[in-house]
């Protein structure tokens, strides 16, 4: 109800007389259930937590108290009891998110009502996790940094990518991780110069580069961390320099972070490195983004980023350098922010190469 509480002194800045929450990890963070539903928030504390009979069980078991939980008659949530509910309300009301067919179908009902975009006031929230947050985002780095030394053992010529994929998925929830926080990424040869990899069962070579994206959920908190692993005894000038340099510019970006340094600066600083040396043009994506119940949330830690790096923000820094039909490397860790630095929750070595 704390969190209740802070997002009721948010809605009163704005004037909100209510706010919707939509979206499955603002009704787990506000409510403690995890599934479909729509909850509401009043100015004066009420909440109505609304959802189908498929989810009304888990619902009435896993919100927290004075979460009043309301088994909907209808599949569109947003249709009867909801908008017949918000009909009571005058003014402004906030929401998180909201398709655009479902925003005008009850703009059209609602005529003393307006509704307002406002996923920023959550974010304020969200953004800065508690300690219980930091235990399972602590405990799925752990659990990450295993994987990533088992994928050092796994890679060796004539493995496919779907076969490390399978085993990594495995062992991260052999290690006590909820789920994998996203589709493990295993990508090898030229395909590392994909960010993302791209579908495929490729053998592994002698003389690839293999990048390995992964993280572990824990408790619905995640982790991602990134390595990159060169299989072989003697790696290529280009790959040993393209290599240093990322883990250089990584090294100077986390130099860098701290509260109420901004997420462009940080940015900035790795980027301008890697522009430096000659490799900018390879850079393709952001340095980092936030991260928790979502695998990606603010803040987004990029050139155009206006956001503000604070305590207890959990982040991630992964520079790479991706050069066309050639190869990629990419390096990453999650990073808790603290007064005057940044403490790596992710903690597997970085070594390029497969003995």
């Amino acid at each position: 109800m704390d969190r209740i509480k802070r997002l009721i002194d948010l809605m009163d800045e704005k004037a909100f007389s209510a706010y919707l929450l939509t979206s499955s990890e603002n009704l787990y963070y506000f409510t403690g259930f995890k599934g479909d539903g729509v909850a509401i928030v009043m100015s004066d504390g009420t909440v109505k937590l609304y959802t189908l009979p498929l989810y009304y069980e888990s619902a009435v078991l896993h919100a927290i108290q004075g979460v009043d939980v309301i088994k909907t008659k209808t599949q569109d949530m947003f249709k009867e009891e909801l908008t017949e509910e918000l009909g009571k309300l005058v003014g402004d009301v906030g929401f998180d998110y909201m398709d655009a067919e479902t925003f005008w179908g009850m703009t059209s009902k609602l005529r003393f009502l307006h509704l307002i975009p406002s996923p920023d006031i959550v974010w304020k929230l969200r953004s800065i996790k508690d300690e219980k947050e930091l235990e399972n985002i602590s405990k799925a780095a752990a659990i990450s940094d295993v994987g990533m030394e088992v994928a050092s053992d796994l890679i060796s010529p004539g493995v496919t990518e779907l076969d490390v994929k399978a085993e990594l998925t495995e062992e991260l929830l052999r290690c006590g991780a909820d789920r994998v926080a996203f589709d493990i990424i295993v990508a090898s040869g030229s395909k590392s110069s994909l960010p993302h990899g791209g579908p495929g069962n490729r053998q592994i070579q002698n003389g690839d580069v293999v990048v390995i994206d992964l993280g572990a959920s824990v408790n619905e908190y995640s982790a991602d961390i990134t390595r990159t692993f060169f299989v072989g005894n003697k790696v290529p000038e280009k790959v040993e320099k393209v290599y240093r340099l990322v883990e250089e510019a990584k090294n100077l970006a986390e130099e860098h972070m701290m509260a109420w340094v901004s997420a462009s600066s940080v940015d900035r600083v790795a980027r301008q490195f890697i522009e430096n040396a000659g490799f900018g043009e390879y850079f393709i994506h952001s340095l980092g983004h936030g991260i928790g119940l979502s695998v990606h949330e603010p803040p987004r830690i990029s050139p155009n980023s206006k956001d503000l790096l604070a305590e207890n923000m959990v982040v991630t820094c992964e520079p790479g350098v991706y050069i066309p039909k050639q190869f990629g490397i990419r390096l990453e860790d999650t990073l808790l922010i603290k007064k005057d630095g940044v403490v790596r929750l992710s903690k597997a070595p970085f070594a390029p190469y497969i003995r």
